[in-house]
C-alpha cells in the first residue's frame, strides 16, 4: 500500500504541474486578447527592434506612447513615472525606454538614425541630468528603477 501512495502523490504531483502550465499559458493568451490593435503593433515593433532594427520602425508620437506601455508591461513598472523629477525631454524618455528594453547603443542609433557614438555620449549626458556618478551604469540604472 505504501508503494500504491507514492506512486499515487508522484502522480499527483506531475499532473499539478501540468494543469498549473496550462492555467499560466492561458492567463498569458488571455492578457494578450484583451490587448488592443495599438498595444500588438507595439509589441510587433518592439520584436522587430529586437530582431532586425531599422529607421522609421515607430513613426509617430502615438506610437512611441504605445511602445512605452508595452515596455512598461514587459520590463515592470512606468518608468515614466519614475524620472518624472528630473524633467527629461521626449527625446531623453524615448532613450531610457529603449535601454529599458534591453537594446543595443548600436540598434538605439539605427532607430534615431545617429551615429552609436552619439547614443553614448547622450546617455553620458543622461548620466549627469539623473546624478549618476561616472561609474554608474546608466543601463543598469535604467532597467531596474521601477522594480526596487
Amino acid at each position: 500500500m505504501n508503494t500504491y501512495d507514492k506512486n499515487l502523490n508522484a502522480c499527483l504531483l506531475h499532473r499539478n504541474k501540468q494543469l498549473t502550465r496550462q492555467l499560466r499559458d492561458y492567463q498569458q493568451t488571455l492578457i494578450l486578447a484583451d490587448c488592443s490593435s495599438s498595444l500588438m503593433l507595439a509589441m510587433g515593433q518592439l520584436l522587430r527592434l529586437h530582431r532586425a532594427p531599422s529607421y522609421g520602425i515607430v513613426r509617430s508620437e502615438e506610437e512611441w506612447c504605445h511602445l512605452f506601455t508595452v515596455i512598461d508591461m514587459f520590463y515592470g513598472g512606468c518608468l515614466s513615472e519614475d524620472l518624472v523629477s528630473y524633467q527629461l525631454n521626449i527625446r531623453e524618455l524615448k532613450l531610457c525606454y529603449l535601454v529599458r528594453a534591453r537594446l543595443s547603443n548600436k540598434t538605439i542609433s539605427i532607430l534615431f538614425n545617429i551615429t552609436p557614438r552619439s547614443v553614448l555620449k547622450a546617455k553620458q549626458r543622461m548620466k549627469t541630468k539623473l546624478a549618476l556618478s561616472a561609474m554608474d551604469s546608466l543601463d543598469i540604472y535604467i532597467q531596474y528603477l521601477s522594480r526596487s
